[in-house]
C-alpha cells in the first residue's frame, strides 16, 4: 500500500515520473495475477475483473516511456528551467 501511495503521489506531482511508473508496473501485474485474475475479465464481476488493472498497467508503461510533462516538478529539470524562464522574463523588462 505504501508503494501505491508514494507512486501515485509521485505521478501526480511529476517527481521521478519514469521511475515511479516503472516501479508501479510490477505492483499492478501482481494485482492482476493474484487478486483480480481469478475473477475474470470484466471489472463488474464479483471481486472485480482484471481489465481495469490491465488498463492502468499499460498506462504506466506508456508513462514510463514518455516521461514527465511540461508542468512536472521534476527535480532534475525544474531548477534549471525555472531559472532560465525567470532570467528571460527579467531580461524582457
Amino acid at each position: 500500500m505504501a508503494v501505491e501511495l508514494a507512486g501515485g503521489l509521485a505521478l501526480i506531482l511529476g517527481v521521478y515520473v519514469r521511475v515511479a511508473a516503472a516501479a508501479l508496473v510490477p505492483v499492478m501485474l501482481g494485482t492482476i495475477v493474484l487478486v483480480h485474475g481469478p475473477a475474470g475479465f470484466f471489472f463488474t464481476n464479483p471481486n472485480g475483473g482484471w481489465e481495469y488493472p490491465a488498463f492502468w498497467t499499460i498506462a504506466l508503461i506508456v508513462q514510463a516511456l514518455i516521461g514527465d510533462g511540461a508542468f512536472a516538478l521534476a527535480p532534475t529539470r525544474w531548477p534549471r528551467e525555472a531559472l532560465a524562464s525567470l532570467t528571460a522574463t527579467v531580461a524582457k523588462r
